[in-house]
């Protein structure tokens, strides 16, 4: 018991410490309108978007705090009754879900969220402004054999160069990381047997977890890693485009396609700017600009052109992950904690009972 109560202090003290980050402010700081957003979005991707739009409005001032998704998501609870933020961004779509559900979201309409298609928002408090690939990312001096085009393939690659893939493969801590718990449950969801086998393999090779995307290709890129699996799409562009060392993958088995997704908070404090940036996020000039700039994909169709880098050919077949109830079923807190558990067992973290 007494160890439990040291554990629960440190979780407490950790969150508190990643709630507490400084925001990074944009516009006039002497403007008295003020938007705050915490998000999980990293501020490289989104940085320009927020140039632009203060640019627009130039009276507004925006506080922009990255935050982890799964403390993101407890904190727009511990906050609920007198948020900080008025809009909250998030790539764990079922934690998001989860908050709509639960009453801590508030409705916005807009002839922006009117056009958006209804598979990309739910109840009028939820809204994805892009939709993108889960891939691999390969260091392509540091990986033993070819390429591996699926994941049969790089099951195969892990099995015949066991010493060269132990400890190099790199992936999500679903304990620690909404987004990861996430892409794991999907991947579960698509191919139970070959997940099984994969998350197997990783045990045996002492696969490394990590909280978040840019540690996992920071790894990657230095070569400490051969690979990262089941990675968030357009931080991966982003980097193997600059560097000619890293090859992106998208598996030809199936392509997960996840949105990123926003909400207003119940009692918001500055509701009416929060909904503005959510417009400006779907316009036209932000989803082209998404695309054209390399910074994200985008969720409207008409926003792609072929010949622009940001547009998902996926080589087989792509599983958009649905932003509809089923996602709720995952985080039934009894079936989260055995699935976490399972994980945990597979990945030789801990001793099975």
């Amino acid at each position: 018991m007494r160890l439990f109560h040291i554990l629960l202090l440190m979780v407490i003290l950790q969150v508190g410490r990643a709630w507490s980050a400084e925001p990074v402010w944009f516009g006039d700081k002497n403007n008295t309108r003020m938007l705050y957003i915490n998000s999980a979005l990293d501020l490289a991707s989104f940085e320009p978007i927020l140039t632009v739009f203060v640019a627009l409005y130039p009276d507004i001032k925006v506080a922009y705090r990255d935050v982890n998704t799964l403390d993101l998501y407890y904190q727009t609870i511990e906050e609920h009754k007198q948020p900080e933020a008025s809009l909250v961004i998030s790539s764990a779509m079922d934690l998001h879900l989860k908050l709509v559900n639960d009453g801590y979201a508030q409705t916005y309409q807009s002839n922006f969220t009117e056009r958006l298609s209804a598979d990309f928002k739910w109840r009028d408090q939820l809204f994805a402004f892009s939709l993108e690939p889960i891939v691999m990312l390969v260091n392509k001096a540091a990986f033993p054999g070819d390429i591996p085009e699926d994941r049969q393939s790089l099951l195969q690659t892990i099995r015949q160069n066991e010493q060269a893939m132990t400890k190099r493969i790199g992936t999500y801590d679903i304990r620690q990381s909404g987004v990861g718990y996430l892409l794991a449950s999907q991947d579960a969801r698509q191919a139970d047997v070959t997940w099984g086998r994969l998350l197997e393999a990783f045990g045996s090779h002492k696969v490394q977890t990590y909280c978040c995307t840019h540690e996992i290709i920071d790894d990657v890129a230095s070569g400490e890693l051969a690979i990262g699996y089941n990675l968030l799409g357009s931080y991966v562009s982003q980097r193997a485009r600059d560097d000619d060392r890293l090859t992106m993958i998208l598996p030809k088995d199936y392509t997960l396609m996840l949105m990123r997704a926003a909400l207003i908070p119940k009692s918001a404090p500055n509701p009416t700017d929060a909904g503005l940036f959510l417009d400006f996020l779907l316009s036209d000039s932000a989803q082209k600009m998404m695309q054209t700039q390399g910074l994200l994909f985008p969720i409207r169709p008409d926003a792609n052109t072929p010949n622009d880098p940001y547009v998902v050919n996926a080589p087989g077949p792509t599983g958009v992950i649905e932003l509809d109830q089923q996602l709720l079923v995952g985080r039934d807190y009894a079936k989260q904690k055995r699935f976490i558990r399972n994980w945990e067992m597979a990945l030789e973290i801990i001793a099975e009972p």
